[in-house]
């Protein structure tokens, strides 16, 4: 009976950590594979897809006559779409896309999954503790840097003779003063 318990505690934490990412990478995978196929037979709605124009820079482009079928995606703020077909006019690149719904639920149910197994959404003694927010806690850089500045400005200033730099620029005030007048032009021209 406690070997029993033991295997499944143990096949669940190996499931929490990094099983359940497994499952959803396959699941994802086979939904792409699924949206390919139908996109490959044409299965699909005219009306559901956008044009993405992309400028090109391209000498010697040339123009399509039509659209030509292209595999790939894109993630627009944590929507992911699937490439249709693309198509090349004079210097610009059309992609049709269509919104990949499985995929983006698939992503969702991970997300959420993954908020509760690790208490991502909320924490209970967030919650009991007034002035306690939860999530991310915000650091300031003061927080680490305070005592590492006062040290560098008290270090330049204890040895003055170290960084001494006023005695380097007097020695080539004269070098600069000869750098500023204009040179002197010649008046004689001959035609």
């Amino acid at each position: 009976m406690r070997k029993t318990a033991a295997i499944l505690l143990l096949m669940l934490f190996v499931f929490n950590t990094i099983g359940y990412k497994l499952w959803f990478s396959i699941a994802m995978q086979q939904a792409d594979n699924r949206l390919e196929a139908a996109l490959d037979k044409n299965n699909f709605n005219e009306q559901d897809l956008f044009t993405l124009k992309i400028p090109i820079n391209l000498p010697y482009q040339n123009t399509w006559a039509s659209f030509e079928r292209i595999n790939g995606e894109i993630t627009v703020d944590g929507e992911t779409y699937m490439y249709v077909q693309r198509k090349v006019a004079n210097d610009t690149m059309y992609l049709q896309c269509i919104r990949h719904a499985e995929k983006n639920d698939l992503q969702q149910k991970s997300n959420d999954y993954f908020g509760k197994i690790n208490d991502v959404n909320g924490s209970s003694d967030a919650k009991k503790m007034p002035g306690k927010t939860s999530g991310m806690v915000k650091f300031a850089a003061s927080d680490f840097t305070n005592d590492i500045i006062s040290w560098k400005c008290i270090s330049f200033i204890a040895d003055p003779l170290v960084y001494a730099i006023k005695p380097s620029l007097d020695n080539s005030s004269a070098h600069i003063l000869q750098l500023i007048k204009p040179p002197q032009a010649s008046t004689s021209f001959t035609a």
